[in-house]
């Protein structure tokens, strides 16, 4: 009798595993078949590789030729993830065309998400910045949780967000932004450093309504045009109109754009100084312009003091970069987009430089350059190094050899110049060729 029970619990538990078996090879196969369902997909418009992850330095799996249907499974910051054949990976998005169905279908469920936010920045915590982080899960560039917390990871998304559809990537998200992710964007915000109240509507008083302004807000840095010269407390006028205009579309000023450097202005000034790690001075000087408008676009300084520098384009094999900046060579790397600058040293490269940030302080503002985040994404950036600087651009990610101890940096990164190639593969990275051009158009 017990031998018998045995038996039965015995095939009875067989009979489960099989059962058990059986349910996930269904879903093994059904899975990927509900996933295609959704209808997402797209062409690839050149001959692409197939890679295991979202990263050009990962596993090739397959080529897929050009002109040829993906299913399109998901996004990862500027990647797709498809399906193709038997075969699941990720393609750079930039080479394939999805299909209307696809982009449709991401427009109808921002859509329904409800009425347009407001402008936001870093440090904002309301459903405005929910509903900003379920939009960009959506569109693949925000895996963290939806919390309303517009911190480090949102603004690493935006960052990347901004970079893919060629806004200014600062990571805020402001009018520009927020329209081209919702089609437009609510008139007042829900922080009230924006609005000017706590209620989240905008002031209607004299002294600090924009209501009042003589010039109009703008909806990019791009929309000011030229960038003003230095101006302080007291300084009245056009220079001032600009610095006016482009702290309030950053977030930082809610007053009447009047030309006035007044109070609030000054206040302003000293916000965003803080935030940027600045001296908090309230005085709008060359540091603190560069900062906002960009070297770029920024006029020098008519002292006699101050130095121009030609920016120039270094051919990495025909110009031996390798003898120009020599392995254990110290240099200053200025980040073209946000002007921040920090302190690195050559490690070693054949094909490109392979380099550290020179100390925890330095590996600190390039994290911040990068949001907070560490990341593959190209940067353009300046290089100054023995009197002259160089046109480059640099990813944001620790890997491989680390040779200086206490800066807080687990690796190298890499700087490309022009005609410069990637180590295992010994081709051109484009990305990083499109990145030194944009750099070579900047000053420092």
């Amino acid at each position: 009798m017990f031998i018998r029970q045995q038996t039965n619990q015995r095939s009875l538990f067989s009979r489960l595993v099989f059962a058990f078996l059986i349910l996930l090879l269904f879903i093994s196969f059904s899975l990927p078949e509900a996933m295609a369902a959704s209808g997402n997909t797209g062409t690839t418009t050149a001959k692409v590789v197939l890679r295991k992850s979202a990263d050009k330095d990962s596993k090739a799996l397959q080529t897929i030729p050009e002109d040829e249907e993906v299913d399109l499974l998901g996004t990862s910051g500027s990647w797709y993830k498809v399906r193709y054949g038997n075969f699941s990976g990720y393609v750079m998005k930039k080479y394939v065309k999805a299909s209307k169905t696809s982009t449709v279908a991401n427009e109808e469920k921002i859509e329904a998400l409800g009425d347009p936010p407001g402008a936001m920045r870093i440090g904002d915590n309301n459903s405005d910045v929910k509903k900003l982080q379920k939009a960009l899960k959506i569109l693949g560039y925000y895996d963290g949780d939806i919390d309303g917390d517009y911190g480090k990871g949102t603004t690493a998304a935006v960052n990347a967000y901004q970079e893919d559809h060629k806004l200014e990537a600062d990571g805020v998200a402001g009018r520009s932004t927020v329209k081209s992710i919702f089609g437009s964007c609510a008139s007042t915000s829900m922080n009230a450093e924006l609005n000017g109240s706590s209620s989240g509507k905008r002031s209607t008083s004299n002294t600090s309504s924009s209501s009042t302004s003589k010039y109009k807000t703008v909806d990019s840095i791009a929309d000011i045009g030229s960038a003003p010269s230095p101006t302080k407390e007291g300084s009245s006028g056009t220079d001032v109109v600009k610095l006016q205009q482009a702290l309030e579309y950053l977030g930082y000023y809610d007053g009447a754009i009047d030309g006035d450097y007044g109070s609030g202005t000054v206040a302003a000034v000293k916000k965003f100084q803080t935030k940027r790690g600045l001296k908090a001075d309230g005085v709008a000087g060359v540091g603190t312009l560069k900062v906002i408008f960009g070297s770029s676009a920024y006029k020098t300084s008519s002292s006699s003091s101050s130095k121009t520098y030609k920016t120039e384009t270094l051919d990495w094999f025909k110009d031996d970069v390798t003898r120009v900046i020599p392995k254990n060579a110290r240099f200053t790397i200025k980040d073209v987009s946000t002007g921040k600058t920090f302190e690195a040293v050559r490690w070693s490269g054949s094909n490109h430089i392979d380099a550290e940030p020179r100390t925890a302080s330095d590996t600190k503002t390039m994290k911040a350059i990068y949001g907070g985040s560490w990341s593959w994404r190209r940067r353009p950036i300046l290089i100054m190094y023995n009197g002259h600087v160089y046109a480059a651009s640099m990813n944001g990610m620790p890997h491989g050899t680390s040779t200086i101890s206490g800066n807080n940096f687990n690796g190298h990164f890499c700087i490309h110049f022009k005609n410069s190639k990637t180590h295992e593969t010994q081709k051109v990275d484009s990305e990083h060729q499109n990145a030194v051009d944009r750099a070579a158009k900047a000053t420092w």
